[in-house]
């Protein structure tokens, strides 16, 4: 699965280095429409929630903190350690950033107020959980942007974090090879907020990341099609992720599911 640059692909190469001086910027990256977007965010919602508004507000088994909105942002209890970085803060500054006025007890809340799961599933029926419900349930345009501006920003983002200029030449030109269809254009999105940009010094199993740029960099070359090769490597990268978790038996439960979630990026 690893992507081997033998000397007879140097020209490719260094075409493609050449072109990565010019495309590193987010401004090279086509944008979506509104129409677009909520198609998007039709698709990321099932993914995440199988568009049940029961689960925009959930705790899943084997984790140690929240999962919220259509894009289940990450919501850490204070004193968590978790190799997992937490999204919903941010997603919280953006929709105030829109002129969404938050509930009182949401504007001074930097911590997820359930302790664990055992809380939060007590806590249902409260007035807090009845709130957050409804903040989630009305901001799905502002959770869909959030997470769009997030894949824009991902590719200057992991050009920090390779290794050589070869490299970086392969991110940049698959990059925009996704990018350059609605259906890569979504599955950037997509597995970017499902598993990150993969430059997290602590999302990783023995030495290894599981995120957009590790995908990016094992796409197989000899693949007819970048959509059918981007659905591999994610396939790839989340099993060795899986083959390489402390907590194997836990997440060996998640592999099929992710899979499933892989293939919706070539059809």
């Amino acid at each position: 699965m690893f992507a081997k640059i033998t000397f007879y692909k140097s020209l490719i190469v260094m075409s493609l280095f050449i072109f990565s001086l010019f495309a590193q910027s987010s401004d090279d990256i086509p944008t979506l429409d509104a129409h677009q977007l909520r198609s998007i965010g039709k698709k990321i919602y099932q993914n995440e929630t199988g568009s049940n508004p029961a689960y925009l507000v959930a705790w899943n088994a084997g984790e140690s903190f929240a999962s919220l909105g259509l894009g289940h942002f990450i919501w850490f209890p204070e004193g968590i350690n978790s190799p997992f970085t937490e999204t919903f803060p941010a997603l919280l500054d953006y929709i105030q950033q829109q002129g969404v006025i938050l509930p009182s007890w949401l504007q001074a809340q930097r911590y997820c107020p359930w302790s664990n799961k055992q809380s939060f599933q007590q806590a249902q029926d409260s007035a807090q959980m009845a709130e957050l419900r409804a903040l989630l349930a009305s901001t799905f345009e502002h959770q869909v942007n959030f997470i769009y501006q997030r894949m824009r920003n991902a590719l200057p983002a992991m050009l920090k974090n390779v290794t050589n200029k070869q490299e970086e030449a392969l991110v940049v030109a698959r990059f925009h090879q996704l990018a350059s269809n609605e259906l890569g254009m979504y599955a950037l999105i997509d597995y970017v907020n499902f598993k990150g940009e993969g430059i997290s010094k602590t999302e990783k199993y023995e030495g290894q990341g599981w995120g957009l740029l590790q995908v990016l960099l094992n796409i197989d070359e000899d693949t007819e099609s970048i959509n059918t090769a981007f659905r591999h490597a994610c396939e790839y990268v989340l099993t060795r992720r899986v083959e390489n978790s402390p907590q194997k038996g836990v997440e060996q439960k998640w592999l099929q599911g992710w899979k499933k979630r892989c293939g919706t990026y070539e059809k």
